[in-house]
């Protein structure tokens, strides 16, 4: 566990993508250019999954390229490892869905859709976070995982990284599911590698029931430490040793006409793991990770299923 703890913690908390991907994926997949009229047929679902140039950006900065074993890291590509897991999860289920980049939100696309989902978008710049965060407000779905939103692209030379906090109140996303900053901020300090305690099967936990040994999502990797405020809107918690406050993992929120789904972990990171995604960059780590992300992928799929259900 402590390897895989590993792989998911950098200096803040991060991960996966960029447009290339094996053709197979090209040819199969709902991937579609933008046109003047609506992205997708009436009858497929409006997922938008980011594509994130800033946040590459970000990943080139903290993860070293692969070099085993040394690294297992994909250095900028690193954060293909979360995005390609939601998409390998849409994709198996016969979910559509369509790849946007950051001057697609900052150009207004965001409109044609009915769900967006950042996937440990750590670094958004202050016009896209605006955006994306109006955008919830007057009704859009979001689905959003551990690190999305905390960083900005403005420099902050007081920052160890040289990158600027994302602010809170109305300004920052992590707003949306009511999280101010903690200081802990990350499991990490506790442990190397935590599962999830769900605490409720109803919504998007619901096609979990019946699936899981005395209610544990075995996950076995770092999660943000939330406020325990927000216990009223959980549907699970992160297991934390040594731990005393509740730490809500799932959180179901309201926001204006709009709904926010965020994971304090990253499930995804699991579904690249165990099929070795993304495809055309292989830095194989010895572990054997099948079957690893079987129950986290059930979660994912009824999540995506929920909110575009509501």
């Amino acid at each position: 566990m402590n390897r895989v703890a590993k792989l998911l913690h950098g200096k803040l908390l991060l991960g996966v993508l960029w447009l290339s991907f094996a053709s197979l994926w090209c040819q199969v997949s709902t991937v579609t250019a933008f046109a003047a009229g609506p992205l997708l047929s009436q009858t497929s679902p409006a997922v938008a999954i980011l594509d994130s140039t800033n946040t590459r950006n970000y990943f080139r900065q903290h993860y070293p390229s692969c070099s085993p074993s040394g690294s297992y890291y994909l250095g900028a590509d690193e954060y293909q490892r979360y995005f390609r897991g939601w998409e390998y999860v849409l994709l198996t289920n016969g979910i559509g869905y369509t790849i946007i980049s950051d001057a697609d939100i900052e150009n207004g696309r965001l409109d044609n859709f009915l769900l967006l989902i950042l996937s440990n978008t750590v670094s958004l710049s202050d016009s896209e976070e605006h955006t994306i965060e109006r955008w919830v407000r007057s009704g859009g779905r979001l689905l959003a995982t551990f690190g999305t939103g905390y960083k900005d692209v403005v420099t902050d030379l007081h920052q160890p990284d040289g990158l600027k906090l994302q602010s809170g109140g109305t300004s920052g996303l992590h707003s949306l599911w009511h999280d101010p900053f903690n200081k802990l901020f990350t499991s990490q300090a506790f442990a190397p590698g935590i599962d999830v305690l769900i605490s409720s099967y109803a919504g998007p936990t619901a096609g979990l029931t019946n699936q899981l040994i005395n209610n544990v999502l075995p996950y076995g990797a770092a999660g943000n430490l939330l406020s325990s405020g927000n216990s009223a809107n959980a549907y699970g918690y992160l297991i934390v040793p040594n731990y005393t406050k509740p730490a809500p993992a799932i959180l179901l929120t309201d926001a204006g006409r709009g709904t926010v789904l965020y994971f304090a972990f990253s499930p995804e990171y699991l579904v690249s793991k165990e099929f070795n995604l993304p495809s055309n960059l292989p830095c194989p780590d010895g572990q054997v990770w099948t079957g690893r992300s079987t129950k986290l992928r059930i979660l994912m799929r009824g999540a995506v299923l929920l909110l575009l259900s509501q």
